[in-house]
């Protein structure tokens, strides 16, 4: 799916969706029998969850499910921009918040990519339930966890260290050492030099991207929100991927649906604020670390691993017949 069409099905989907707007409360049943007065007080009952999961999602779609081509955009235009700034400005250090000691570089950054999966996978796995094939979308979301770890590891703990090593050079007074980085700086007057491409680059970028791809799910939440719970709302059915429901499985979904929407909402915006956390730490990463070439390989090494998994690798998967059944 091209950035085009993700714009056009997200506002579809999304469209008219606003904080202040109300719930239906005199809603025309999907079933064809009368649903009973326990059921009916209970549908009543989920209506303030439904509100308070719907107003979630309006406040943090805006950024999670912006254009990815503006995404792009916005993060080479702040790596030139920031590292001009670098280059030409000493900038002075908060050591909290910008030193390489902080809490949100040694607890955070550091350990970025579990942090990106505790909070992506449950929410994907809990919209598992609201599938109608459940093991089919569980397989999807084994592999795609998989891969995009796959290729963290071999750039960010494989390959990102050996650029290191090979290109390094420790010179004491005007002689230089076969020494290892840690093996060079444990002395005072050692200075240590390598082309160390941006891991933080690489992986804060990289989270972040996922993340927006792992975040549309909730456009099929909204959709299907409108279809079971408000009739006269519903939207055509312009892309045939929006699965159709017989009249059992809209019974479960019905039920289902507002146990499940209050978690979506906490886990959805979970994901905002981890998806902000990086993005400001990426900007302390580009006015304070590395030259503008290893900034730049990190970054371009990320979109291309984000692109070439999400536009190829995952699409030509997925349409495999082991996926689809």
């Amino acid at each position: 799916m091209n950035s085009a069409q993700e714009v056009h099905i997200t506002e579809s989907v999304l469209r008219g969706i606003t904080p202040r707007r109300p719930l239906r409360q005199n809603m025309t049943p999907l079933q064809a029998s009368e649903e009973s007065d326990d059921a009916k007080e209970e549908e009543k009952s989920s209506q303030s969850w439904l509100s308070v999961w719907e107003n979630i999602i309006c406040w943090c779609r805006f950024y999670l499910l912006i254009p990815s081509n503006a995404k792009i955009a916005y993060y080479l235009s702040t790596l030139l921009a920031l590292s001009i700034v670098q280059h030409y400005v000493d900038l002075p250090h908060l050591e909290s918040i910008t030193g390489k000691r902080s809490v949100l570089n040694q607890v955070f950054v550091k350990k970025g990519w579990g942090f990106t999966l505790a909070v992506f996978l449950p929410y994907r796995f809990v919209s598992l339930f609201l599938h109608p094939k459940l093991r089919v979308s569980l397989m999807q979301l084994i592999v795609r966890s998989a891969l995009t770890t796959f290729f963290f590891f071999i750039w960010c703990q494989v390959l990102f260290p050996v650029i290191d090593n090979f290109s390094a050079t420790c010179i004491a007074g005007n002689e230089t050492l076969p020494l290892t980085k840690a093996q060079c700086l444990s002395t005072d007057g050692r200075q240590y030099f390598s082309f160390d491409i941006s891991g933080h680059s690489y992986l804060l970028t990289y989270c972040v991207l996922i993340m927006m791809e792992e975040s549309k799910e909730i456009i099929y939440f909204v959709w299907l929100k409108r279809q079971l719970f408000d009739e006269a709302a519903r939207i055509r059915k312009e892309d045939s991927s929006w699965p159709d429901f017989d009249e059992k499985q809209v019974k479960s979904l019905r039920r289902r649906f507002p146990k499940v929407s209050p978690v979506v909402a906490f886990t959805f915006f979970n994901m905002s604020i981890l998806a902000l956390l990086w993005d400001f730490m990426l900007l302390v990463t580009t006015l304070y670390y590395h030259t503008f070439a290893e900034k730049v390989i990190g970054t371009v090494l990320a979109l291309l691993s984000w692109a070439f998994l999400y536009r190829r690798v995952f699409p030509w998967l997925f349409s495999l017949k082991i996926f689809r059944s």
